[in-house]
């Protein structure tokens, strides 16, 4: 079965056949979780992302039509999943405080300088320069919370686009609206992500002024 067309599978699964439902899900199980990390900023939010997109896509592969390349259709699904997955949780975290935030940004934070620590010293092990990785490490932690922080729809196409490396197409076919529309939401999102840097005094405004 491992020889058989995404398209294929789909169309077994979505007539009741389960084990063509598992292949799919072996083929793509890390790229979806991959895409939910992402979104949800979280190892543990993208667990159980993951699990609820599979189960999406499992219910809407009825409306999905073979002609057309099945990845396309399952990014959609899982990026949309992901943007109403987090909406929910933010009205959650909107009606229970109750020091929610506080508690996760320690935690997270604590996460950060453990991954830190943990990368500095195999960087140390390997002859790097433990204070360059460090630094690095916290860029990169930084990058991650201004592309967190953006409007659903526009992390969605940056995620896409930048992370996932799509093509501006690619990410238009997904999203489901026209190619320039996704090329805006990324330059939006894209220009936004700088700007909270900036702030943040990982770009200097000289760097932003760059063509």
């Amino acid at each position: 079965m491992s020889h058989l067309p995404d398209e294929v599978l789909a169309r077994r699964a979505a007539a009741g056949q389960l084990d063509c439902f598992e292949s799919l899900l072996a083929r793509y199980r890390d790229r979806v979780y991959r895409l939910c990390y992402r979104m949800a900023g979280n190892a543990e939010d993208a667990e159980d992302w993951a699990q609820e997109c599979f189960v999406r896509v499992y219910e809407q592969l009825g409306r999905y039509d073979p002609a057309f390349p099945f990845v396309p259709w399952l990014l959609r699904v899982v990026s949309n999943t992901c943007i109403n997955l987090g909406k929910s949780r933010a009205r959650w975290r909107q009606r229970f405080p109750l020091g929610l935030n506080e508690e996760t940004s320690t935690e997270q934070a604590a996460g950060h300088r453990a991954a830190a620590v943990e990368t500095s010293a195999a960087a140390a092990a390997q002859g790097k320069d433990p204070l360059r990785v460090a630094l690095l490490d916290e860029e990169t932690g930084a990058i991650q919370e201004a592309v967190d922080a953006l409007a659903p729809t526009l992390k969605q196409a940056v995620v896409l686009r930048v992370q996932e490396e799509l093509s501006f197409r690619e990410v238009a076919e997904i999203l489901g609206v026209p190619l320039q529309t996704a090329a805006t939401r990324v330059r939006r999102a894209l220009l936004e992500v700088r700007n909270r840097l900036i702030q943040s005094g990982f770009v200097t405004d000289e760097e932003q002024q760059k063509p």
